[in-house]
Parts: C-alpha cells; structure tokens; sequence
C-alpha cells in the first residue's frame, strides 16, 4: 500500500467504516464501526451479543465501505471476516484500535478485563482485492 500514500494516510483517520453483513433472508445489516488497518486486513471490535457476530458466524462475506464527510473520497472493500476470540491474543489490537479513535490510557490488566466482561471479539477482514484495486474515488 505504500504506492499509495493518500489512501494509507485515509484509513489511518480516525473515522467509521459502514460493515455489511449479510441476513439469513439476504438483506444486508449495516451499521458503522471504529476500525483498524495494518496495511493486510482491517480489524472491527464488536460484542458476541450483536448481530454482526451471529451473521458473521454463519456467513463470513462482508463489504466496509469507508468515506469522509464530504463525500469526495471513499473506498469500497468486499472481503472476508474471521472472528477471533481469543482477548490476550487480541490485546494489542484492541488498545491499538481504541488509540486511534481516541481512547485509553487503561493498563493491559484493565483492558483485559473489560473486553472479557463486554464479551469483546475481533472481526478480521482479509480484503478479496488489493487496495489497488478496491472501489475507490479521490485517491
């Protein structure tokens, strides 16, 4: 991704991303999220109590799109999530995602904790494309 400096630089934002799942009965369930991008997959902190852990459980095709206020820059990036469980594996992706939006200042004990008492997971999505070729204007 670093033959796109403008793009990199945008996802680095802290701003939303619109995740799509899909219903059982086909129609799409969208809602905004915090997210993450490590320059491979994008990261989405979410709870095993909503229903983008139930959908994304029995079906793991996704669609992020991410775009500023003006609507002169966004991109559109179908993929494919994994959903990891696992708190102390996810710690340093939690606190990185909460940093970047704004958040933290908790030790690794009490961040630990709370993403165990919320029910935390993390929703992984491995792009079908490369950036290069992601739905995308103004970059």
């Amino acid at each position: 991704m670093a033959d796109n400096p403008a793009l990199e630089a945008f996802l680095a934002e802290p701003r939303n991303a619109l995740v799509a799942a899909i219903r059982s009965d086909g129609r799409p369930m969208m809602t905004p999220n915090w997210f993450l991008w490590d320059g491979a997959r994008f990261f989405i902190s979410t709870t095993k109590g909503r229903a983008k852990f139930r959908l994304f459980s029995r079906d793991p095709r996704v669609q992020l799109a991410i775009d500023d206020s003006t609507g002169f820059r966004y991109v559109v990036i179908d993929g494919t999530v994994e959903i990891r469980d696992d708190v102390d594996s996810g710690l340093p992706l939690f606190r990185d995602l909460r940093h970047k939006h704004g958040k933290g200042g908790q030790t690794d004990d009490e961040l630990r904790d709370e993403m165990i008492r919320d029910q935390r997971v993390l929703l992984v999505v491995t792009p079908d494309k490369p950036p290069t070729e992601w739905l995308s204007q103004g970059f």
